[in-house]
């Protein structure tokens, strides 16, 4: 249920709630009007204990004082990133207070229509866009002018192609946070795509950055051609448009896959749009965080208001309550109805709500039986409120924190109680609710994914190393598209492995793509320019490893060489390692570094590279080079190695894979091998002993077959369970074996490198093929209940869902359990069953929640997912977050659950 003065459990701040600060800069030297040097934006709720990251935009500073030269390669991102002056937050509080319990209250009808009634009379239920965002997003006077400017709009360029460019009037819509776009012929409304593509209405929710300059491969493609023009004295009038301080890009969509290009009248209207569309993505996604409840409906809301004219009559209610998954008799339906309608108005001759009146209807039938019987168990039956020490019990008895105490206790009272009476350090069943939606009550510990808590100190080859497959690509093996955002994308995950697959381009300028395949062409300078030297450190400071297959001539290798020196400079790894060199730095000595993995020359001469590649897949491809699309079977020719590649090549040589018993005897610490799958499974199965002996001492990259042209992934974690450390995935691909990998790297923080079990690094005994329960633990699952689980697009109507628990690690791990299913229920299904699961080595596991609709027609979709690894699983009540496969939250959608673990 929902208290007078908050939604269920979700952490909804006002707007005062928001510490901004802005540091006015002055003109820069050619008169563009610097709008924003900092903001700071810090939601109070969740609390600081859970949240503690602050969103933070700066523009480029050079010299001293924080002056702007320049915005030119400027990155506005929608990260959150922790922040010097992160404690300076404004701790004003809710001006919602109802204070106590709904005591006394014998029929849930009753209680529910009081609850409507206050809540549909409290101005937080406002138009969260029209009211909320202007307010909390507009903080200084130089700000307000730009974003006035912006909600106006401007007539822009939106360049698709060399000679594709577009006269657009893009402006935001303040009232739906819509970037949108207008032309003479057609107008692009918020929330609708228009007649000229989605990327003309671009919610500010799904924007991931704004860049200035040429940053991106369509401006990449048209520079060059661009500079031509400009030699051969091209059209003046279309001349100073494509100039690269007028030019900006637009990344949205999932995965930041969606890109516009723009090109502005002006470099100060194009600095305005950048830091203004910037400060503005910031902001609303840290509102967002905290009104996201809403938000949800709202868009359902939407969805079902057909005729726009912002009213729901009774059936057009119960149509969206059947989206919703709620399944309800209309007698009922028909008197919360009736009870959320306190303005009265009517449609058609017929009673209807309008979108506050919804929220308010919606947020009645939240009831959560088995939270209330908790909270009753622990609370005073006389007040209906818990105390401190009340408080500290449940923690303790059901959550198994014993550490806690009475100062813990009162803290989490302050934290989440809403109400005034946590100033006698009193928590009502609200801030009970509110405490186990909390990012510390979820089941995956909140502290591993949110710092970086293992030890980084160890030798490199002590880590699982998050890495990407061709990450170039960003499409299917054969013809798909090669993309500097692949790079991006891919880095910004937090991925610390990327594969640049160079060969000979024009002029003397080595490319990227899937050499004899149609995939498309990009250029090494791009890539290391747009790519690696802005984005190699955005998840964490540790290096990031550039592995190359080099296709190229001596010559072109030199202009590699060449390129990585002068782009990336002091951020590439040179410095030759000792000639003694036993063990691999670690993570913290290489922090800022960017490493190449290639292979070396021995010597100052040429040499030939007498190696046959193990990444080269004896396959048949499509031969690009042919001219007519013929399919041909090509391995690589060995060419020679340029000894300039000495100057780059360090910490990590490349050298084929023969037998552990020659690696053991013959290999240097810095040796790092690729195998391809079949020949990994092959020695996992066959050697697994010697597999984890020798990854304990060299990193091993495992890679797929080229056979999977469908840029389909291999199972991770058979690999990761013998200690493989670089495991690389398409991860272009939204699929399982991803899943399990965005699950395993979120437990140090996202850094891309997590420190493996002792038992990999022979500090514990352990012998994969003789398992005894020296480790085994009990783990039991009591699903309790579950809430908003998504419809299937298989079956359409109201699911019938079930919950599967499986274990994936070490294959005698390999196991699933499920509860039964509740029929018509996707609201709140109800369980309330105990599975339980015997793992044999905890620490190579990972758990992995599935939600399935049960059908008679076909495989059981699956609705929504979570993985956590075993060691990150947090014992007590906890709610289980759930999401797509693509790792996208599923709206509010989520399990309740109990856990626990045992020894045998």
């Amino acid at each position: 249920m929902l208290a007078d003065n908050d939604m269920v459990g979700l952490a909804t701040a006002s707007v005062d709630n928001i510490s901004c600060s802005s540091e006015e800069v002055p003109e820069d030297e050619k008169g563009g009007k610097v709008i924003l040097s900092r903001l700071t934006l810090t939601p109070m709720l969740p609390p600081k204990s859970a949240m503690d990251k602050t969103t933070t935009v700066n523009a480029k500073e050079g010299g001293t004082g924080g002056k702007l030269n320049s915005i030119e390669g400027q990155i506005i991102t929608g990260n959150t990133n922790p922040a010097d002056d992160a404690g300076k937050v404004s701790t004003i509080p809710s001006n919602a207070d109802q204070g106590g319990s709904n005591s006394g209250a014998s029929n849930i009808y009753n209680e529910q229509q009081k609850i409507i009634t206050n809540i549909a009379k409290k101005s937080r239920y406002a138009n969260f866009m029209a009211n909320t965002a202007p307010e909390a997003l507009i903080r200084s006077v130089s700000m307000e002018e730009v974003v006035k400017q912006l909600t106006d709009g401007n007539t822009l360029w939106k360049i698709r192609g060399a000679s594709k460019w577009y006269h657009r009037h893009y402006k935001v819509d303040m009232d739906n946070m819509t970037l949108v776009a207008q032309s003479k012929k057609w107008w692009t409304s918020g929330g609708s795509s228009g007649n000229d593509g989605p990327e003309n209405a671009v919610p500010l929710l799904e924007i991931t950055e704004v860049r200035a300059g040429w940053k991106t491969d369509m401006f990449n493609k048209i520079s060059d051609q661009t500079e031509k023009n400009k030699e051969k004295g091209g059209d003046k009038e279309d001349e100073p448009l494509l100039v690269e301080n007028r030019c900006f890009s637009v990344i949205h969509g999932v995965g930041g896959r969606d890109v516009l290009d723009i090109v502005a009248s002006s470099e100060e209207m194009r600095d305005n749009w950048v830091a203004g569309l910037g400060h503005l993505v910031q902001s609303v996604q840290a509102l967002h965080k905290d009104r996201k409840y809403d938000l949800f409906l709202r868009t359902k809301f939407e969805e079902a208001d057909k005729d726009t004219n912002g009213a729901l009559s009774f059936d057009e209610v119960c149509k969206l309550l059947k989206k919703l998954n709620i399944s309800m008799d209309n007698k009922n339906a028909r008197k919360l109805f009736d009870a959320a309608n306190t303005d009265k108005k009517t449609k058609d001759l017929k009673q209807v709500l309008n979108e506050d009146e919804f929220i308010a209807f919606y947020h009645a039938l939240l009831k959560h039986p088995e939270i209330e019987k908790l909270y009753k168990t622990y609370a005073s039956e006389k007040s209906e409120l818990l105390s401190t020490e009340q408080l500290l019990d449940f923690l303790k008895k059901d959550q198994g924190m014993t550490e806690l105490s009475l100062d813990d206790s009162s803290k989490l009272i302050q934290d989440f109680e809403l109400s005034t009476l946590k100033e006698q350090g009193y928590m009502t069943k609200d801030g009970f609710y509110h405490m186990l939606l909390s990012p510390q009550f979820n089941i995956y510990n909140h502290k591993h994914q949110e710092t970086v808590h293992m030890d980084m100190n160890q030798p490199l080859a002590h880590y699982y190393i998050s890495s990407s497959h061709n990450t170039y690509l960003i499409g299917n093996q054969l013809a798909g598209e090669s993309s500097v955002e692949g790079y991006i994308s891919a880095i910004k995950s937090g991925c610390k492995v990327v594969e640049l697959d160079v060969w000979d381009g024009d002029e003397g300028n080595p490319i990227i793509y899937h050499g004899h395949t149609l995939t498309s062409k990009i250029t090494l300078e791009d890539v290391l320019k747009d790519a690696i030297k802005p984005y190699a450190f955005h998840t964490s400071p540790y290096p990031l490893i550039l592995s190359i297959e080099n296709h190229l001539s001596l010559d072109q290798q030199r202009i590699m060489v060449k390129l990585f020196l002068d782009i990336l400079g002091d951020m590439l790894a040179t410095e030759p390692v000792p000639k003694d060199i036993s063990v691999l730095p670690s993570p913290t000595d290489l922090m800022n570094k960017v490493i190449i993995k290639a292979k070396k020359p021995a010597g100052e001469e040429v040499e030939c590279d007498n190696e046959e590649d193990e990444e080269c897949d004896a396959i048949d491809y499509i031969d690009s080079d042919a001219g007519d699309g013929q399919v041909n079977t090509k391995k690589k020719s060995h060419k020679p190695l340029a000894p300039e590649l000495r100057q780059i090549v360090n910490v990590c040589t490349g050298k084929k894979f023969s037998s552990f018993e020659s690696s053991f005897e013959e290999d240097e610490c810095v040796h790092f091998p690729s195998l391809r799958e079949n020949k990994a499974k092959d020695l996992t199965t066959n050697e697994p002993e010697d597999f984890i002996k020798f990854t304990e001492r060299q990193i091993a990259k495992i890679y797929p077959l080229g056979t999977r042209t469908d840029s389909s992934n291999l199972k991770p974690y058979p690999f990761w369970a013998v200690g493989a450390q670089v495991v690389t995935l398409n991860m272009q691909t939204d699929d399982k074996p991803n899943f399990y990998n965005r699950a395993l790297y979120a437990s140090n923080g996202n850094c891309g490198y997590v420190l493996k079990p002792d038992i990999l690094l022979r500090k514990e005994p352990y012998c994969p093929t003789e398992l005894s329960d020296k480790y085994t633990k009990i783990l039991r699952v009591t699903v309790v209940s579950g809430q908003h689980i998504p419809n299937s697009a298989k079956k359409g109507d109201i699911v019938d869902p079930y919950v599967q628990v499986k274990v994936r690690g070490h294959d005698l791990d390999k196991q699933k359990q499920r509860t039964a299913t509740v029929k018509n229920n996707g609201f709140n299904p109800v369980w309330d069953e105990t599975l339980e699961l015997q793992v044999k080595v905890p620490d190579l596991s990972l758990v992995y929640f599935t939600v399935r609709d049960e059908s008679s027609y076909a495989a059981d979709p699956v609705l929504a997912l979570c993985c956590i690894p075993f060691n990150s699983l947090m014992q007590g009540y906890r709610h289980v977050h759930l999401a797509s496969r693509n790792g996208e939250s599923v709206g509010p959608c989520a399990l309740f659950v109990k856990i626990s673990i045992h020894e045998k």
